[in-house]
């Protein structure tokens, strides 16, 4: 009756751990041009997404989903827009890549808003017809621009990176700890021979 009770208190604590989120990335965000500002993004924990219905054969489509995006941008508060696959203005993914390394974004790129006017912050295959001096640039864009964008520096840092979820350190801790109990010996008294 007693291991009975153990083991439905085991069992109602591993449902309560793995409940537990996971915690998410924050990344300081920087573009530098003709248009500048700063911020903090925020991606989902540890968890690659995959955008299906990207429409440029060749670009990588995978990344870490921006679930928020704070900041400043031309001297005006910024807000993440959701992704609008094939809406105007823009395609948008949402899709970050923190690696240090260009492109940062995908093609499909950030979207947001930054008073009345949205933007799309993108990674640029080309500019202009030229594959080789502008290839995986971040540009800049919105419906006011001729031409359509603009040619920015786009720079993250880490703030805080991804932690796996709480409940699979959880976990393996108590099954460390349930082998262990399982091995543990009671006490046994030590008898003599002929006594």
């Amino acid at each position: 009756m007693k291991n009975i009770r153990l083991a439905k208190g085991a069992a109602g604590l591993c449902l309560a751990i793995v409940a537990l989120p996971a915690q998410a990335a924050v990344f300081e965000w920087k573009i530098i041009g003709s248009f500048a500002g700063s911020g903090r993004l925020t991606t989902t924990d540890t968890t690659f997404a995959y955008d299906a219905e990207e429409p440029i054969a060749g670009q990588s489509v995978a990344g870490y989903l921006v679930t928020s995006m704070t900041g400043i941008f031309r001297n005006v508060a910024v807000s993440l827009m959701p992704p609008a696959p094939d809406k105007a203005p823009f395609f948008a993914t949402n899709l970050l890549y923190p690696t240090g390394i260009a492109p940062l974004v995908d093609d499909g790129g950030l979207v947001f808003k930054a008073g009345q006017t949205t933007y799309g912050l993108f990674s640029s295959l080309t500019c202009g017809g030229d594959t080789g001096a502008c290839r995986n640039v971040a540009r800049i864009g919105y419906p006011g621009i001729s031409g359509g964008s603009r040619q920015v520096t786009f720079s993250i840092s880490a703030v805080k990176a991804a932690v796996p979820e709480p409940s699979s350190w959880a976990m393996m801790i108590a099954g460390f700890a349930v082998v262990g109990m399982a091995l543990r010996r009671g006490r046994v008294q030590v008898r003599y021979a002929g006594r």
